[in-house]
């Protein structure tokens, strides 16, 4: 029988992105006179497009410097703002202890995704960082998902899981690639017209149980 696999997402599944964004939001409105709210209410639809929300900012509130020095600066900002998770360390240490391989499959750029896993206490907790970046492969494309397979030694099947909190991103692109899923809601209601997880959880935290138990396929 194969070794039990376990993939995850970053942003939002084991890191809180969401809370380090709003920090560092809280700054960048201080510093720049831009509504904090528009910058939360904007962040969601440009999640993979910062160049473009740093030229909607400039372009809006008339920001100074330029784009490029703005995305810089947030890049290096934003995994300063993440905060460890003593449960999440906890959940992958006790996770490799019982004999799982584990990765990271993210989209972002190398140095950003890189900064938040070692601000988090992650690096060094898993087996395998799939960063899209480096691989030129974007979720939700299957090849990114057999990438990290690759990378530990493993083959698609109901022994590799994914969990993550974007149903497109993780859970479609994860089902493509021949994967059980896991969908982190957050407390959100699964879509009628969405790709289906296999099972669903309110937070990364309660992924052991349904991983030990072998309830994810």
């Amino acid at each position: 029988m194969a070794d039990p696999v376990g993939l995850s997402d970053l942003d939002d599944t084991l890191i809180r992105r969401g809370e380090a964004f709003e920090r560092w939001a809280a700054e960048f409105a201080a510093a720049h006179r831009v509504p904090l709210e528009w910058l939360l209410r904007t962040d969601p639809a440009y999640s993979s497009r910062r160049v473009e929300f740093f030229e909607l900012v400039k372009a809006t509130f008339g920001v100074r410097p330029g784009v490029a020095e703005l995305h810089a600066q947030y890049r290096r900002r934003m995994p300063e703002l993440v905060e460890p998770d003593r449960q999440v360390c906890a959940m992958l240490t006790g996770l490799r202890e019982a004999g799982w391989r584990l990765g990271v499959v993210t989209n972002g750029m190398v140095d950003n995704q890189t900064a938040k896993l070692r601000r988090a206490g992650l690096y060094d907790l898993v087996d395998a960082v799939v960063i899209s970046e480096a691989v030129e492969i974007r979720k939700p494309d299957a090849r990114i998902f057999h990438h990290a397979l690759t990378r530990l030694g493993a083959q698609p099947g109901p022994h590799a899981v994914m969990v993550g909190d974007s149903l497109e991103n993780d859970i479609a692109g994860a089902h493509h690639a021949g994967l059980a899923t896991v969908w982190v809601s957050h407390g959100r209601p699964l879509p009628g017209n969405g790709p289906h997880p296999h099972r669903t959880i309110r937070t990364v935290n309660e992924a052991t149980a349904v991983l030990t138990e072998g309830k994810a396929g």
